[in-house]
């Protein structure tokens, strides 16, 4: 299920970065004012068995040399204790500060929210839906290879409400779903 989930998001992530590339070509890169591009996320929750990579979409508008807007689109799914399976469907929306704009080795900081659609599966059949807000905030670099491509490396931490469900012997119970996240994402520049 998670495969299949997997090479949907990235068929549409390569067809709408196509589809951007295409158009960008036709009309000038004078002025870069957006990007668009797939990303590979590393996420790790603090109450999952391990940590995944997955992969997603993120959109860049840039507001001015040393800000722009984000917003991102991925997909995880995460085993809590063995027993529970929750599939989150993040969309996240951030504002990104850089700290030397022009350069081609570019830091920046990261903050923003985001709106979580989540499934769990849990035992004897448990199944619920959830839509929870959340909060991040990190850092991270980007390197323009080209002038109209680049990539970048960011970690945030996201603050997330937690997740209950029922153990097997029917008491209600908690995951802490706030974690760590890693993206590397690839670019293009319009």
């Amino acid at each position: 299920m998670k495969t299949k989930h997997t090479k949907c998001i990235l068929r549409i992530a390569l067809s709408l970065t196509l589809a951007f590339v295409v158009c960008g070509e036709s009309y000038g890169i004078e002025n870069i004012h957006f990007s668009i591009g797939p990303r590979a996320t590393y996420s790790r929750p603090q109450d999952a068995d391990e940590a995944q990579a997955y992969v997603g979409i993120q959109a860049r508008f840039i507001l001015a040399s040393a800000l722009s807007l984000e917003a991102s689109f991925d997909y995880r799914s995460n085993n809590f204790f063995n027993f529970t399976t929750i599939k989150t469907y993040p969309i996240q929306l951030s504002a990104l500060v850089y700290f030397l704009p022009g350069a081609i080795l570019n830091p920046f900081l990261i903050g923003g929210t985001g709106w979580y659609y989540t499934q769990v599966d849990g035992p004897f059949g448990f199944n619920n839906t959830y839509s929870r807000l959340s909060l991040h905030a990190g850092a991270g670099l980007e390197l323009k290879l080209t002038e109209v491509v680049s990539i970048d490396g960011c970690y945030r931490y996201i603050w997330l409400e937690s997740v209950a469900s029922k153990d097997v012997s029917s008491r209600d119970r908690s995951f802490q779903d706030s974690g760590a996240m890693v993206t590397v994402g690839l670019n293009f520049l319009f």
